[in-house]
């Protein structure tokens, strides 16, 4: 089993030329350089305002499909997105104080965000939890903000609590790659556009890809009856029902 640790004086990690979708750099916790260190208690989501769509995990679906279009980036490792804008470049659930839009689901990846386990090496077992210091969301003001390190420079329970969340989201990203492995290599995902008319105006989505019905009723009963004993059946269920939320996106620019 992989070791995860929060605190660790000699710790080095290398993310050369990995840097995750909004994390501009990505540095260890440690307590002799971050000691003083304290992350600001009111969240807001500045940082994703430019991004209309955001990585989720399978494990996110009951949830985002109340909320939003759940579709699939292209490419040769294809994986799921919650799309929270019409517009490219426009996130339309967050406003000008960067507050996300009341009662809707926030992804669990911005909810990590500025953190991130990140493996030593490559190839290396134990995982360290590294954070975006570049973030708004750490003051060195103890106004309105929670300490990530004790006084003796031990892990504070706010930053336990940081490291759990973290450690939870990566083994339910893991199980999403695993997933989304199986739909290329069953080949069940196809390119595909919406056009969305409102008054005058009409805007035409592209760019992503979603589960194709009509391949999925093309597989095998044996096939079938795997992917429903794994649960994917009720995930492309979650998919196709989530694409009634085009209708009620923001209006049309």
């Amino acid at each position: 089993m992989a070791r995860r640790r929060a605190v660790d004086k000699t710790q080095t990690v290398d993310v050369t030329g990995r840097l995750p979708f909004l994390y501009n750099s990505l540095v260890p916790i440690t307590s002799e350089r971050h000691k003083d260190l304290r992350i600001k208690t009111d969240r807001e989501f500045g940082i994703a305002a430019n991004a209309n769509a955001i990585p989720i995990t399978c494990d996110e679906f009951a949830q985002v499909v109340r909320h939003y279009p759940i579709v699939f980036t292209t490419g040769a490792k294809p994986m799921p997105m919650a799309l929270v804008g019409l517009r490219k470049g426009v996130n339309d659930q967050i406003d000008a104080q960067g507050k996300w839009a009341t009662a809707a689901y926030i992804p669990a990846y911005l909810r990590r965000y500025p953190f991130l386990l990140v493996k030593e090496a490559e190839d290396a077992p134990r995982q360290i939890l590294c954070a975006d210091m570049s973030s708004t969301l750490f003051t060195d003001t103890a106004e309105g903000s929670t300490a990530l390190l004790n006084d003796d420079g031990s892990q504070s329970e706010h930053l336990t609590g940081i490291l759990d969340f973290a450690t939870r989201y990566e083994t339910s990203a893991q199980r999403t790659r695993q997933v989304m492995a199986e739909v290329a290599k069953l080949d069940l995902l196809q390119t595909t556009t919406v056009n969305l008319t409102k008054q005058d105006k009409t805007a035409r989505i592209e760019g992503f890809q979603v589960i194709s019905e009509e391949k999925v009723r093309d597989l095998d009963d044996v096939t079938l009856a795997g992917l429903a004993r794994r649960g994917l059946m009720t995930l492309f269920a979650a998919h196709h029902m989530s694409m009634a939320n085009f209708s009620n996106m923001a209006a049309v620019a």
